[in-house]
C-alpha cells in the first residue's frame, strides 16, 4: 500500500471521528513518506483534537521546516498557541501566516484576521487578569529606591548577620539587592558548614572588604590551609572585629608575619582570642591601636609591653584566666568602661599604688574567683560605677566594698555578690549609700540575707525593737532581687521585703511604681514556707522558688 492510500485512509477515519485509527494511519504514512508537509499537518490536526498539544506543536514546527513559504503551518501553530495560552507567540505566528498568504486569497485572509483578533483579545484579557492580580498582591517594597531598601534590610542584618542568606531567599528582587550590595557580606563566620565555599563567596561579594571575621572551634583544621590562602587577598585594613581560637590563630599568625604591618589592623575595634597562648605581634603598628573591645579566654596572655598600644580600650573581658593579674595593666587603660576578671582558679591582682587610679569612665566591674578583691577595688577610684559583681572572693571583701562605697553612690544600679565571706553590717552600710539601686543579688552567702532584707523592708535590724522603722525606705528604686542558695533565708524576711513595697505600705507621697518589686528569686532556699509561695506569686510579677534541681534531689535520696 502506497503512502497516499494510507494517508487517504487516515483522512477518512479523521472525518468519521475515529481519531485513534486516523493517528495510526498518519504514523504509517510518515514512515513511508517523511518529507510531505501535508501528512504532518494532518497528524497535527489529529493530535490537536486528541488534546496532545505538545505533539501537535511539534508536527506544526515540522510543517514550517518543510514548507516555510506556506501559510498552513503557521496557522496551525497559531491555534495551538492560543490553546496553550501563549498569546504573544500566537500573534507572531498569525502575522507570519498573513505575510505568506497570496494577495487574492480573501477567504483565508479573513479567517486569519479573525484568528489574529482572537489572539490579541485573549492576550489583552490575560494582561488585565495579571494586572488585577498584581493590584491585589501589591508589592509596595518594590517601589522603594534600591538604596532605601538596602538600608532597611541592613537594620536586620546588623542585629543578626545570619539574616543575610535568609533575606536573599525571600524573592528575586531582594536577592538582587543583597547580592549586589557589598555591605551585606562583610561579616564572615566560619564553622564546619562549607567554610571554603563560604569564604570565596563572601570575599567576592564584599569586594574583599570583610569587617568582621569569626572562626568557630567547629571548623576542621584540615580546612585551614585553603581558607588562609583565600584570606591572603583580604583587605586587612578594613577589618574591625576578629574572633579566633588557638589552633586557627597559630596559622593566622604565620600568614600575618609575612605581610607588612603598616596598615594591618589599622581599624580593628574588637578582638576576641580563645586559648591562644602568648600573643606576640612582633611588628606592631607604630601608632596606637583603635581597639575598643578586647576579650581573652583561657590561656591567652598579652605581653605587658603590648598594653601601651591599647590606650583607647573601652571593654576588657578576661575569662578563665589561669594566672595572677598585674595591676599595671589597669593603669595603662584609663578609658576602660567595662572590666571583667574571671579566674579559672583563685588568684589575686598583683601590685600596689601610692594613690588609687582614677577611672573616670569605668561603669561595670565583674570579679570572679578573685582571692582578694581589695587588690583591685582598693587601688582604683570609680566615680561613675553603675554595675558591680563580686563572686568567689576569699578575703577582704568587706574592706573592698567599704572602700568603693565610702560615700553615697548615686550612679550604682546593680550590685551582685556571691559565694564570698561578707558581714551583714557591711552590706547594710553599702545599701544605705546606693539610693538608685535597681538590681540586688546575694547568692550563696549565709548569715547576711535576713538582716539585709529586713533593712530593705524599712526596719532597723540592729535595733532592739523589731518595730523600729526607718524614716524612708532604703533603695526605693529596687526592682529585682535574687537571694538564691542562701540557706538561712526565712520566709518572714522575704515577706517583709515584698510587703514593704506595696503601694498601700508606701504612703500617699511615695512613687509606688518605682518601688514595687518586679522579680524575686529564692531558688535553693529550703526554709521558704511552701504554703506562702502562692502569696508571693500573686504579689510579684516574676517569682521563683525551686527548692532543688533534679540532680540535687537524686543526690539527697
Amino acid at each position: 500500500m502506497s503512502w497516499k492510500e494510507v494517508f487517504e485512509n487516515g483522512v477518512g477515519c479523521f472525518q468519521d471521528g475515529k481519531l485513534s485509527e486516523a493517528l495510526l494511519y498518519m504514523n504509517q504514512a510518515i514512515e513511508l513518506q517523511r518529507d510531505n508537509p501535508r501528512i504532518y499537518d494532518s497528524r497535527a490536526a489529529i493530535h490537536e483534537k486528541l488534546g496532545n498539544l505538545k505533539a501537535a506543536l511539534l508536527d506544526s514546527k515540522k510543517v514550517i521546516d518543510l514548507a516555510p513559504a506556506q501559510w498552513q503551518g503557521y496557522t496551525r501553530a497559531t491555534r495551538i498557541f492560543i490553546s496553550l495560552g501563549k498569546h504573544a507567540s500566537a500573534t507572531k505566528m498569525v502575522d507570519l501566516a498573513l505575510t505568506r498568504l497570496q494577495s487574492g486569497d480573501s477567504k483565508h485572509r479573513g479567517q486569519l484576521l479573525e484568528l489574529r483578533e482572537k489572539s490579541v483579545q485573549a492576550q489583552m484579557t490575560a494582561e488585565r487578569k495579571r494586572q488585577s492580580h498584581l493590584a491585589q498582591t501589591a508589592y509596595y517594597v518594590g517601589k522603594l529606591p534600591t538604596e532605601i531598601l538596602a538600608e532597611i534590610l541592613a537594620i536586620l542584618v546588623d542585629t543578626d548577620p545570619c539574616q543575610t542568606v535568609r533575606l536573599s531567599h525571600v524573592c528575586s528582587h531582594w536577592r538582587r539587592v543583597i547580592v549586589g550590595t557589598p555591605t551585606f557580606w562583610r561579616t564572615l563566620v566560619l564553622s564546619n558548614r562549607h567554610p571554603v565555599r563560604k569564604t570565596k563567596t563572601w570575599l567576592e561579594r564584599s569586594g574583599s572588604r570583610i569587617t568582621s571575621l569569626s572562626v568557630r572551634r567547629a571548623l576542621s583544621p584540615s580546612e585551614f590551609p585553603t581558607i588562609l590562602a583565600h584570606l591572603r587577598s583580604l583587605s586587612w585594613s578594613y577589618l574591625e572585629a576578629l574572633h579566633v581560637h588557638s589552633s586557627f590563630f597559630s596559622e593566622l599568625s604565620l600568614l600575618l608575619s609575612g605581610m607588612s604591618m603598616a596598615h594591618l589592623f589599622l581599624n580593628l575595634r574588637q578582638l576576641s582570642l580563645d586559648s591562644c597562648g602568648t600573643v606576640d605581634f612582633t611588628l606592631l603598628p607604630v601608632r596606637e591601636w583603635k581597639l575598643r573591645e578586647l576579650i581573652l579566654v583561657g590561656k591567652t596572655l598579652f605581653p605587658e609591653t603590648h598594653w601601651r598600644y591599647l590606650t583607647q580600650l573601652r571593654v576588657l573581658h578576661i575569662r578563665q584566666l589561669p594566672s595572677h593579674f598585674p595591676l599595671s595593666i589597669i593603669e595603662a587603660l584609663p578609658l576602660v568602661e567595662s572590666l571583667v576578671l574571671d579566674f579559672s582558679v583563685s588568684s589575686r591582682v598583683l601590685g600596689t599604688v601610692d594613690r588609687p587610679f582614677r577611672m573616670i569612665q569605668l561603669k561595670s566591674i565583674e570579679l570572679r574567683t578573685v582571692e582578694n578583691p581589695f587588690g583591685l577595688l582598693g587601688n582604683i577610684d570609680t566615680p561613675v560605677l553603675q554595675d558591680l559583681t563580686v563572686f568567689g572572693a576569699v578575703s577582704r571583701v568587706d574592706e573592698a566594698l567599704l572602700h568603693v562605697f565610702c560615700d553615697e553612690r548615686d550612679s550604682l544600679v546593680s550590685l551582685r555578690l556571691g559565694s564570698c565571706s561578707l558581714s551583714s553590717g557591711t552590706l547594710i552600710t553599702v545599701l544605705s549609700r546606693v539610693p538608685y539601686l535597681e538590681t540586688l543579688q546575694i547568692y550563696c552567702i549565709d548569715g547576711v540575707v535576713n538582716e539585709t532584707l529586713q533593712f530593705l523592708a524599712g526596719k532597723d535590724p540592729l535595733s532592739s525593737s523589731q518595730a523600729t522603722a526607718q524614716q524612708s525606705l532604703p533603695c526605693p528604686a529596687l526592682k529585682h532581687v535574687d537571694v538564691s542558695r542562701c540557706s538561712d533565708l526565712l520566709t518572714s524576711s522575704a515577706h517583709a521585703l515584698v510587703k514593704s513595697r506595696f503601694p498601700s505600705e508606701l504612703g500617699a507621697n511615695s512613687d509606688a511604681e518605682s518601688c514595687r518589686l518586679q522579680s524575686l528569686r529564692t531558688d535553693g532556699c529550703l526554709k521558704m514556707d511552701g504554703d506562702m509561695l502562692q502569696w508571693f506569686r500573686s504579689k510579684v510579677p516574676y517569682f521563683s522558688c525551686v527548692y532543688m534541681t533534679k540532680k540535687e534531689a537524686r543526690q539527697r535520696h
